[in-house]
């Protein structure tokens, strides 16, 4: 089957925005591709790999998330990311950013705005 790796990128983005903690798997079955497609179209059109995408969107979305509200709990951040406990969200921003998610916080709140696109990690 052929297909145009720029509209599945946009889907699979949209679908990890929607849902940062969506597996490969679940994305195959999802989008009807298989888990080879979707890793070829994400090193393709990031030059990375699956895992580093992902781990970009949910940081995107915690920086969003803290930027938004620095006072929230974490533990609301984690539960509307999805995860299962605030604990298994701290590891996944840990082993993506390699700070725990108050000193994330911390550093968002105090890089100004204008430089609001730098990057943590």
């Amino acid at each position: 089957m052929s297909y145009d790796p720029k509209l599945l990128f946009e889907q699979i983005s949209i679908c990890l925005n929607e849902n940062p903690r969506k597996t490969l798997e679940d994305l195959a079955q999802t989008l009807r591709v298989s888990k080879r497609t979707i890793k070829k179209t994400v090193r393709l059109l990031t030059g990375g790999n699956f895992r580093h995408y992902r781990e970009e969107v949910l940081m995107e979305r915690v920086r969003g998330f803290f930027a938004m509200q620095p006072g929230a709990a974490i533990k609301v951040l984690s539960i509307d990311l999805g995860f299962k406990s605030p604990s298994s969200f701290a590891r996944a921003v840990r082993r993506a950013s390699g700070a725990c998610p108050g000193e994330l916080r911390t550093f968002v709140a105090e890089t100004p705005a204008a430089e609001g696109h730098a990057t943590f990690y």
